[in-house]
């Protein structure tokens, strides 16, 4: 039986990989950033999206905000240009 979770997760794969690869390319020109590891927190229907972001060198919280606004920024435009702003509701960006 197909859920409408499965149903959700197929319809946002090729957005998800669009996204992610986008997320990996912009992320490079931050050096306060390592690792990222990829998250899905389930729901009933759909699912959350959770990137989250190694800290390196101990960047102060002030820097990661605005780092972190940046990439909001340029992902929200990301999404909006090539159609995947319904995925881009589901997607969270952190820091451990």
């Amino acid at each position: 039986m197909v859920t409408n979770l499965d149903k959700f997760k197929k319809r946002m794969e090729p957005a998800k990989e669009l996204y992610t690869c986008e997320l990996l390319d912009f992320t490079r020109n931050f050096d306060a950033l390592g690792e990222m590891t990829l998250i899905e927190d389930q729901d009933i229907d759909t699912q959350h999206y959770i990137y989250s972001f190694e800290n390196l060198n101990g960047t102060s919280e002030k820097e990661l905000d605005e780092i972190l606004l940046e990439i909001y920024a340029h992902m929200k435009v990301f999404s909006s240009e090539n159609g995947i702003e319904e995925f881009y509701q589901f997607v969270r960006i952190s820091f451990p």
